[in-house]
C-alpha cells in the first residue's frame, strides 16, 4: 500500500515556512499523523493529528471573534441609550480570553503529544530523523523557556530608553548590535524550532514508500 501520509506530512512541514499559506500545514500534517496512525494503529499519531486540525479551527475561532469585536464596535459614535460598546467589549473581551485559554491548553497538549509521536515513530520506521526532530523539539521548548525571561529580563534593565533612543546618523550598525544583542536567546531559540521542522521534512520523505506486505503461513513454514 503506497504511503501517501508520507508526502502530505512533508509538504505540511515546508508549507510552514511559507507566509500567507502555512495556516494549511497544520491540516495537512493532523491528515498524515492521521493516516499514519491508521496504518500503524498507534493512537497517538491519531490523537496528535486531531489536535493539530482542533488548533487550527481554534486559531480560526479567535480570528472570528477578534473581527466581531471589532464590527461590535461600529456603532460607538451613537450615544444613545443603546450603545453600549464598553459592556459589548467586555463580553466580547471574556469571549476571546477563554477561548484563548482553552487554545493554549490544546497547544501544550499538542506540543507533548508531538514529542511522543516523533519518537514513537523512530521506533516504529527506524528513523533517526524522526528522532532528531523529537529531541530537537525538546530543545526548542526549553530553549524558548530560558530565553524568554532572559529577553524581557534584558529588556527591563535596559530601559526603554536604551531600546527606543533616537540613533546617530550612520549608526543603523549600532542599533542592529543592541537589538541583537538582546534577542540573542530568542534567536537561538527559533534556530533550533527551525532545525526540528526541518528534521520533520526529511523523517516524512524518507519513510519507505511501500508498507511492509504480511508474510505468507506458507513461506513462515
Amino acid at each position: 500500500m503506497t504511503r501517501t501520509y508520507k508526502w502530505l506530512g512533508g509538504i505540511g512541514y515546508i508549507l510552514n515556512f511559507i507566509p500567507y499559506v502555512n495556516a494549511v500545514s497544520a491540516i495537512l500534517v493532523g491528515i498524515a499523523w492521521i493516516m499514519m496512525g491508521r496504518e500503524t494503529r498507534e493512537k497517538v499519531f491519531t490523537a496528535l493529528g486531531i489536535m493539530l486540525i482542533i488548533l487550527f479551527a481554534g486559531g480560526v475561532a479567535i480570528a472570528i471573534t477578534m473581527f466581531a469585536s471589532i464590527f461590535a464596535f461600529a456603532p460607538i459614535g451613537a450615544m444613545g441609550p443603546e450603545a453600549r460598546p464598553f459592556t459589548r467589549f467586555g463580553a466580547m473581551f471574556g469571549v476571546l480570553i477563554t477561548v484563548g485559554v482553552v487554545i493554549l491548553a490544546i497547544a501544550l497538549a499538542t506540543m507533548v503529544l508531538d514529542i511522543i509521536a516523533h519518537f514513537r515513530a523512530a521506533r516504529i520506521f527506524d528513523s533517526k530523523w524522526f528522532k532528531l526532530g523529537g529531541w530537537f523539539r525538546i530543545g526548542a521548548i526549553i530553549a524558548f523557556a530560558i530565553a524568554i525571561p532572559l529577553v524581557i529580563f534584558s529588556v527591563l534593565s535596559m530601559g526603554l530608553q536604551g531600546i527606543l533612543g533616537q540613533p546617530a546618523p550612520g549608526a543603523g550598525a549600532p542599533i542592529f548590535g543592541l537589538l541583537f544583542s538582546t534577542l540573542w536567546p530568542l534567536i537561538i531559540a527559533a534556530v533550533i524550532s527551525f532545525l526540528a521542522t526541518i528534521f520533520s521534512i526529511i523523517a516524512f520523505f524518507t519513510i519507505p514508500e511501500e508498507a511492509p506486505q504480511p508474510e505468507s503461513p506458507a513461506l513462515a513454514a
